[in-house]
């Protein structure tokens, strides 16, 4: 039972020949995490995979042109449906093989996909200078230009421009009669252009062609086919325009009729790209023992590891070597071999744990494998939306206890506390469980959000009943019916016999509950830190690291709250100082105590250090116990800021006096918008403080979050199949074989040889 969520490490030798497909293997499995290699082996291979990641760097930049080009989109991909059976198979020899050929099904796609664009592009150049000679000639008209007097001007010229409407004033400048004798007109073709008409002297054009450059216009060419003997010939435009229109639809049509034919195609190789770069990672992780003899480490569920055994061995037979590590949570596990060998046994497992490693086995550089094993985090459905909490601090480490199952109850309760209000309570149960409906299939972190929201609010109406809060009032009052009154009946608070309610008027009562709280949630985090020793067998830190600062704080609490700061006090019978002192001292002195005991952990360091370190810390905790514990009086300053924004809120609504039903709807409106303030801006600071008061005050106590979720080795094959062909290699009989054929052949090629010799020169 206790081995469910537990690793082992496995290490594969294999031949070189078989890496690609001892690959696709371990991702059919999926339930394989392949370990990374260390930075410092990492380094040694980096110029030799630099052309091939500059390669997969070359592929995802030409599909994302491609998808642009097509405008193809992530969502066109996720709405293709289709059966096993229509998948698109890629094969290929090895990886370089396979991102040639997917870059030249890339490239044939994009050479077309870009002859089209420039047709396309060229097409709508067309149409659009057409379109300016169409509006153009439309105002000519009134000038009753023909196909013969067009150019028949013999002293001047007659010229067409088009222009930014924004050069208008340049225009009137430039061509001003006194300083350049002219007669021209302009007009409006679209809204950021106009164009206009001029003539001018002949013997002024090199004065003309330096003041039309100053205006960056294009001259609308007028030309004798768009002309007839009496005017403007428009069916002929009209006629290019819809020609042009037609050849654009025909092109744009091609062009989506690429993208519709070929989506399961490029789903294919949209997802092998993917898998592509997630499988060049996962080669990059193989190690070069010796001459074709690769090894690769990676991690399996402890209930998994005999199927992925038998699978390797029936496939890869008598060419893989198989070696497990079954990594304890309880005790270090170190991947050590004697002299720093490994054993090599053909198609036999080799078990080694910690039992079996002697010290001098342990290399210096040896890691504690519970360092860098993965966790999986499996918690009940209704705590499982606060994993994303735990994760925004960090992962739990393999052998440390999840607290999510903790904030999950910890989380609504403060949160609750700062926010206690029936009415804004029910408020965020309705908002967060619509949320986690529209997001349940979308997107997950939202949903999770939505959820825990929804619990939050649990936690917000309950604690409304002991505030007596109904959106800021000291009533539950519904269509004018009074169905409780806190005032005269407060909820009291078993065993402790207090009531909080009216914190406005009951400060010292919330102030003790907020501080009894803070004093609870540190002292849970220290007793997970005991559970974490505890199972990581360090017993002896269970009890004098945890245990003891747990009696610290509540000796202090104690002191504090029944002897107050009378310093006398402390120092007479029964010696109340005592309840402090001696946790503290305990604290000083139990780690060199422990290396006296031959406390295995603790005898790395000096009796002095180990003195000096627990001076440090005992003064540390005295520090951050006195700053953690009033940290949490912002359970009572954001709780008292919460009721107080209400309280003002309905006085404002109270100003508003009068009678009749326009009134009420605007007392309404005014409360309900009120609230909706309140909670979004109060409800998102109260959330960021409950936040700070885990990851700061109660995570720190035990949790590293220095783990590695386990996320199994897995290549997408819902559009594609990726196969690498195997390379068999020859045996030493074929090898022979080989041989003697050629040296057959080679006696055979000298007689020839000799016989034309002795022929031609007998």
């Amino acid at each position: 039972m206790g081995k469910k969520d537990e690793f082992c490490l496995m290490k594969v030798d294999i031949n070189q020949n078989y890496q690609d497909q001892l690959l696709i293997e371990l991702s059919n499995f999926n339930m394989v995490q392949i370990k990374p290699k260390e930075k410092s082996e990492k380094k040694k291979e980096i110029e030799d995979k630099k052309p091939i990641v500059e390669k997969i760097n070359i592929l995802r930049k030409s599909l994302n042109t491609l998808f642009k080009r097509l405008k193809i989109d992530e969502m066109d991909i996720k709405n293709l449906r289709i059966k096993k059976s229509e998948r698109i198979e890629f094969n290929a020899n090895n990886l370089n093989d396979l991102i040639s050929h997917i870059l030249e099904e890339i490239e044939f796609f994009t050479n077309r996909v870009t002859e089209l664009n420039n047709y396309i592009t060229k097409a709508n150049i067309e149409l659009e200078n057409i379109q300016i000679i169409k509006k153009c000639y439309k105002y000519l008209e009134k000038l009753n230009i023909t196909k013969y007097n067009s150019h028949t001007l013999n002293h001047f010229k007659f010229r067409v421009f088009t222009t930014f409407s924004k050069n208008l004033d340049n225009l009137i400048n430039l061509f001003a009669f006194s300083e350049f004798p002219n007669f021209y007109d302009n007009f409006q073709i679209s809204d950021d252009r106009i164009g206009f008409y001029i003539f001018y002297p002949k013997d002024k054009e090199h004065e003309f062609k330096g003041r039309i450059r100053l205006i960056h216009s294009e001259e609308v060419p007028i030309l004798k086919k768009y002309l007839t003997d009496t005017g403007i010939n428009y069916d002929r435009i009209e006629t290019e325009i819809n020609f042009i229109i037609n050849l654009l639809t025909r092109y744009n049509k091609e062009q989506n009729r690429i993208a519709h034919d070929n989506l399961l195609k490029f789903a294919g190789i949209n997802e092998i790209v993917q898998n592509i770069e997630e499988y060049s990672w996962a080669a990059n992780q193989f190690k070069n023992t010796s001459t074709n003899r690769v090894v690769l480490k990676f991690f399996v569920p402890f209930s998994k590891k005999k199927i992925i055994q038998e699978n390797l061995f029936n496939l890869f037979k008598d060419n893989i070597t198989i070696e497990s590590i079954d990594v304890s949570k309880k005790r270090p596990i170190y991947e050590s071999y004697p002299n720093g060998a490994i054993k090599k046994k053909k198609a036999k497992l080799s078990l080694k744990n910690e039992d079996s490693i002697s010290k001098n086995e342990k290399d210096e550089n040896s890691e504690d494998l519970r360092d860098v094993t993965p966790r999986i985090m499996k918690n009940f459905f209704l705590v499982k939306p606060f994993e994303a909490i735990t994760k925004m601090y960090g992962t739990p480490n393999y052998s440390e206890i999840d607290p999510t199952p903790i904030i999950a109850f910890t989380f609504p309760i403060l949160f609750g506390i700062m926010f206690g209000d029936i009415g804004h309570g029910l408020t965020l149960i309705i908002s967060g469980l619509i949320g986690a409906l529209v997001f349940k299939k979308r997107k997950k972190s939202l949903s999770s959000f939505s959820w825990i929201i929804f619990f939050c609010g649990w936690a917000a109406f309950f604690v409304g009943f002991l505030y007596g809060e109904f959106f800021g009032h000291h009533e539950i009052e519904i269509f004018g019916n009074v169905l409780w009154n806190f005032d005269e009946n407060p909820i009291v608070i078993p065993f402790l016999n207090i009531h909080l309610n009216n914190p406005l008027g009951n400060i010292l009562s919330v102030f003790y509950f907020a501080i009894a709280i803070g004093i609870f949630h540190i002292i849970l985090g220290w007793f997970i830190q005991f559970l974490n020793y505890w199972k990581q067998h360090r017993k002896y830190l269970a009890f004098t690291d945890s245990l003891t600062k747990i009696f610290f704080l509540l000796g202090g609490a104690i002191l504090i709250f029944t002897y107050g700061f009378e310093i006398n006090g402390w120092l007479t019978p029964p010696y109340p100082i005592l309840l402090v002192l001696i946790p503290g001292l305990l604290l000083i002195l139990s780690k060199p105590l422990g290396k006296i005991l031959k406390i295995s952990y603790l005898q790395e360091e000096s009796l002095a250090g180990l003195l000096g370190e627990g001076s440090i810390e005992t003064f540390d905790t005295l520090l951050s116990v006195m700053s953690n514990v009033l940290s949490y009086i912002r359970l009572l300053a954001l709780a008292l800021a919460h009721i107080a924004l209400l309280f003002a809120i309905n006085q404002m609504g109270n100003l508003i006096q009068g009678v009749g039903i326009g009134f009420d709807i605007l007392n309404l409106i005014g409360a309900i918008f009120g609230n909706i303030i309140v909670i979004l801006i109060e409800g998102l600071l109260v959330f960021i403080n409950t936040l700070r008061l885990h990851y700061y005050e109660f995570f720190f106590k035990f949790f590293q979050g220095s783990g590695t979720e386990y996320f199994p080795f897995y290549l997408d094959t819902d559009y594609s199949i990726m196969r690498f062909s195997r390379e068999f290699d020859k045996d030493i009989i074929s090898e022979e074989i080989d041989k003697e054929i050629e040296v057959k052949s080679l006696r055979e090629e000298i007689d020839k040889a000799k016989n034309y010799i002795i022929k031609e020169f007998k």
